[in-house]
């Protein structure tokens, strides 16, 4: 089993979190002189659970790809070119499971030289989080995942699971990692996903005709509304497949000047899963449309 002490060797910094709780408690944790570095604190984790500060472990920052829901996470991965079956199934993984389902996390080191990236999460179709890449805050401040034998609120215990060692965190593979710096420059495009086969057959044309019909049709369709409405228009634009397709969507969503946030629509175009069991399609656009008087 592997002990507190034995993971501070390896360079990992910890944080106490009261037991059965998933986050600490205490002010200012998530600083570095707040977070445990030396063996000699080791004793003050028992009896209380282990988070792992991923920004301020050594020699590298450590992160967690932190699966919610593992089909809508898969199939996101998979539209950029990433199988997670393979992720999981490697000879160096270091897997973490919290007992609930569809849910675990994947243990890496970012790259010799590099620093903590800021956490970016996916959400699913379900508007819940899918997938989530995890190391620090926005501001370079340390997030935290809880490392066994902590214990679940729900009362499971964290367990270690995968080929690897704890003690050896493998390095986050290139791919992933592209992935993750194109989430935080905002420069994953759709263009750019791989779309399955039936997929691309149902995809529209794109032709300066049929984008002109698509934004004139989107003229009568207001932004300034539920976030359920924005999503399945938004969605519904990537449908398409089109390479200005996220431009079409950001274009029609910045109408609501004072609802538009960056970040948002951001987080809600990477989030989208092409072959999804029941997807919203471009036929949602007329149907809108039709509502507000367009009559195309």
């Amino acid at each position: 089993m592997v002990i507190t002490a034995q993971l501070i060797q390896a360079g990992m910094a910890l944080v106490p979190v009261p037991l059965k709780e998933k986050g600490p408690n205490l002010k200012n944790w998530n600083l570095p002189g707040n977070c445990v570095t030396d063996t000699r604190h080791a004793a003050q984790f028992s009896g209380i659970n282990v988070g792992l500060a991923h920004a301020y472990c050594k020699p590298t920052p450590t992160c967690a790809i932190d699966v919610d829901h593992y089909k809508h996470g898969k199939a996101w991965l998979a539209t950029h070119g990433i199988d997670l079956g393979n992720l999981l199934f490697s000879s160096d993984a270091v897997v973490i499971l919290s007992g609930k389902k569809y849910s675990l996390k994947l243990l890496y080191r970012l790259p010799p030289g590099s620093s903590a990236l800021e956490s970016k999460k996916i959400v699913g179709p379900d508007g819940k989080s899918a997938i989530e890449f995890r190391c620090a805050s926005k501001d370079g401040k340390t997030v935290q995942d809880l490392l066994p034998p902590s214990l679940h609120p729900a009362g499971r215990s964290y367990e270690w699971t995968g080929s690897g060692n704890p003690l050896e965190i493998p390095e986050i593979p290139a791919d992933l990692i592209c992935l993750w710096q194109m989430l935080i420059s905002n420069g994953s495009r759709v263009s750019a996903r791989r779309y399955p086969q039936s997929t691309k057959q149902s995809q529209r044309q794109e032709s300066p005709r049929q984008v002109a019909t698509m934004t004139d049709a989107l003229c009568h369709i207001s932004a300034d509304c539920t976030y359920e409405h924005w999503r399945n228009i938004v969605w519904a634009i990537l449908s398409t497949g089109w390479t200005c397709a996220e431009d079409v969507a950001r274009n029609w969503s910045l109408s609501a000047p004072d609802r538009y946030n960056e970040d948002a629509f951001w987080l809600l175009a990477n989030s989208y899963i092409p072959n999804h069991t029941n997807p919203i399609s471009a036929g949602t656009i007329v149907h809108y449309a039709r509502f507000g008087g367009w009559n195309g």
